[in-house]
C-alpha cells in the first residue's frame, strides 16, 4: 500500500496550481492511463499544450511514464504516481504560498461539489444497483484533534486498500465503475 505523499515544496505546489493541470490530473488519475492525444481529443484542445503539461506533473511528481503500456517507440503513455497526495497552508512559510494552496483547495472544493451536481442531476439514467449503492452522510461527532487525526488516517486506509485491490483485479467486465469519494472532516464552533 502506497502512502500519503505530502506538497511543501513552493515548485511542486505551483506545479499543480494551473487548472489545466489539475484537470489532466484528475482525468489520469481517475480514468487510468493515457495519451496526450487521447487527453487532447477528450478535453478538445491542442496536443501540444496537453504534452506541455503532463510533461509538467511528471517534474513535480504527480504523473509518470508507462512505457510498458505504449503501442510503440514513439507513444507516451501517462499514468498517475503511486499514492496520493495532501497539502495544507500551514506547510508554507510565505504567504504567496499560502494563497496558493488555499486558492487551490478552495478550487478543488467547489469542483467536488461541481461533480456532486453532475450525479444528482443524471442519477436517473444510472441502473437501479448503482443509484442504491451511492450515498450521503453527515456526521456530527465530538473528538479531540488527535481522535480526528486517528479517524482519517483509518479512513484512509481503508480507501487506499479498495484503491490496491480493485487495481490488482480490474477487468474490462468486471462490472465496476469509475466512483469519485470525497469528504470533509474539520471542526465547527456553533454560531454566536
Amino acid at each position: 500500500m502506497s502512502e500519503m505523499r505530502r506538497i511543501t515544496d513552493p515548485e511542486a505546489l505551483k506545479g499543480l496550481a494551473h487548472p489545466l493541470r489539475r484537470q489532466l490530473f484528475r482525468q489520469v488519475a481517475q480514468f487510468g492511463p493515457t495519451t496526450g492525444a487521447v487527453l487532447a481529443k477528450r478535453l478538445g484542445l491542442d496536443a501540444g499544450q496537453i504534452a506541455y503539461h503532463l510533461r509538467e506533473l511528471a517534474r513535480h511528481g504527480f504523473l509518470e511514464e508507462a512505457p510498458e503500456l505504449a503501442k510503440n517507440r514513439r507513444e507516451r503513455v501517462w499514468r498517475a504516481a503511486p499514492g496520493a497526495f495532501s497539502f495544507s497552508e500551514r506547510d508554507f512559510e510565505a504567504p504567496e504560498m499560502q494563497a496558493v494552496a488555499g486558492a487551490i483547495g478552495a478550487q478543488m472544493a467547489v469542483q467536488q461539489f461541481e461533480r456532486l451536481g453532475v450525479w444528482q442531476r443524471g442519477a436517473e439514467s444510472w441502473d437501479e444497483s448503482w443509484q442504491q449503492a451511492m450515498t450521503s452522510s453527515e456526521s456530527y461527532l465530538r473528538l479531540s484533534a488527535q481522535e480526528l487525526t486517528d479517524l482519517c488516517d483509518e479512513l484512509h486506509t481503508v480507501l487506499r486498500r479498495y484503491r490496491d485491490e480493485a487495481r490488482q483485479d480490474a477487468r474490462p467486465d468486471d462490472g465496476r465503475e469509475h466512483v469519485f469519494l470525497f469528504f470533509h472532516a474539520f471542526p465547527e464552533r456553533p454560531e454566536s
